[in-house]
């Protein structure tokens, strides 16, 4: 069964880019696309794998890190990537403080560092399975 993954990016030529690579060069997953994070929280109720979030959005006076910071205050296990254009150390040190599993940067290497964060948040999975079955949890 393919896992269902949230992408937030307000850049339709990026939306669509992640939704072909995740949907279709690894094929173990479908793909909501979403320009406006107040928009995608009226769809968490379909219980995302996990979510790619952007940190700029047109239009909003809030970012992602706002967002971030409100999904972990409702959702604290779902696995949530920070994508951005912004190489700055002290948004990411907020990021990774907030809660998110990964931030990378859009480059030429950000489809592969995409997938190694999707890999890993399946082994964390498998591991959360493994030992809630051990131990009858």
């Amino acid at each position: 069964m393919k896992k269902l993954v949230f992408i937030i990016e307000d850049d339709l030529a990026q939306q669509k880019m992640l939704q072909v690579h995740f949907e279709e060069a690894l094929g173990s997953y479908t793909v909501r696309c979403f320009a406006d994070p107040e928009e995608m929280i009226k769809h968490l109720d379909e219980k995302p794998f996990a979510i790619v979030l952007d940190h700029f959005f047109n239009h909003q006076t809030k970012t992602g890190l706002d967002y971030l910071s409100l999904l972990r205050k409702k959702y604290s296990s779902l696995p949530i990537i920070y994508h951005t254009t912004l190489n700055d150390e002290s948004v990411k040190n907020q990021v990774m403080k907030s809660g998110a599993v990964q931030y990378i940067l859009k480059d030429s290497a950000s489809l592969v560092r995409l997938r190694t964060a999707l890999d890993a948040i399946h082994e964390m999975e498998n591991k959360k399975g493994f030992f809630s079955t051990l131990f009858g949890k």
